[in-house]
């Protein structure tokens, strides 16, 4: 099966299979002013690398409440994360409404251009790779801005907390379109309350406070720390037979047009729902 998919151009499979999906979301989103939050993510297929060539990677974005992809494209040797982010989006033709989260790495003043040209909104970390604008964030007197929403978790021998606190850009951010700024903590415990780690995670993004004010914020940026992608490979579905000593003459194009289809075969087989919000201040969970 999987040589007779592989005569399928993969370009063409890829570009087929998001227009398919998103003609799925009016299904699952059917409220015109609902955020649609969509995780920008990376992945190396393991099984895919030969003596000759490194493993493919692939560029994907989720639905970051189920994982479901809806787009997906090669990443080649010649090229990388950042120049594929917009070919991605550029599958899906509406993006309105959504909510594009990413790694550090996508925090760049053109992603930022982009999404809003297309209507969308931004939620983006702030690291070293923007040392002007982390810089900027640093220095706020966050220590004056209240905390807007703290979760407690606990769960797998640990106790979570988050905190976030969101203020409006200040004059002269150095971001284009940002409207909030935010400082999301997680601290996490064991069970008897001894620190294990903490993390602080400054971040900007597009979204006024009139559309997500801290408590969607923090679901917003949960979910982005959370999903767990998996982009299904060839390998998986043909049983192991793509190895470095067993592979065809040209694996790559063998194993592309089977991950995607692949992937549409996980899609079909997932009856998401549309996403709510909780109520109450704080959330409990047993489960990370």
């Amino acid at each position: 099966m999987c040589r007779t998919i592989a005569q399928v151009k993969a370009a063409h499979l890829d570009a087929a299979y998001a227009a398919h999906r998103a003609a799925q979301l009016a299904g699952l989103y059917d409220d015109p002013d609902e955020l649609i939050p969509l995780i920008v993510d990376g992945k190396t297929q393991r099984g895919t690398a030969t003596h000759d060539t490194a493993a493919r990677h692939r560029l994907g974005a989720h639905l970051a409440l189920d994982g479901l992809t809806v787009a997906h494209l090669d990443v080649g040797s010649k090229t990388n994360e950042i120049k594929a982010f917009r070919p991605l989006l550029d599958q899906l033709p509406s993006l309105t409404s959504m909510v594009i989260g990413a790694d550090m790495m996508h925090t760049q003043r053109a992603h930022a251009r982009y999404l809003h040209s297309r209507d969308a909104y931004y939620l983006f970390p702030v690291g070293g790779n923007q040392p002007g604008l982390f810089d900027q964030l640093d220095a706020l007197a966050w220590h004056e801005i209240p905390i807007g929403w703290t979760t407690y978790d606990r769960g797998h021998g640990r106790i979570e907390i988050r905190t976030i606190q969101v203020g409006p850009a200040p004059s002269g951010t150095r971001f284009p379109h940002v409207r909030q700024v935010y400082l999301v903590e997680r601290h996490v415990y064991d069970l008897a309350w001894k620190p294990l780690s903490s993390v602080a995670v400054l971040g900007v993004t597009n979204l006024p406070a009139a559309l997500a004010g801290p408590r969607r914020l923090a679901q917003l940026i949960r979910g982005e720390w959370s999903i767990e992608t998996e982009i299904i490979m060839c390998m998986t579905w043909c049983s192991g037979r793509i190895t470095t000593e067993s592979a065809p003459p040209r694996p790559h194009q063998f194993c592309r047009p089977c991950a995607a289809t692949r992937s549409a075969r996980y899609a079909c087989s997932t009856s998401p729902t549309s996403p709510t919000e909780p109520a109450g201040h704080a959330t409990t969970s047993n489960t990370h």
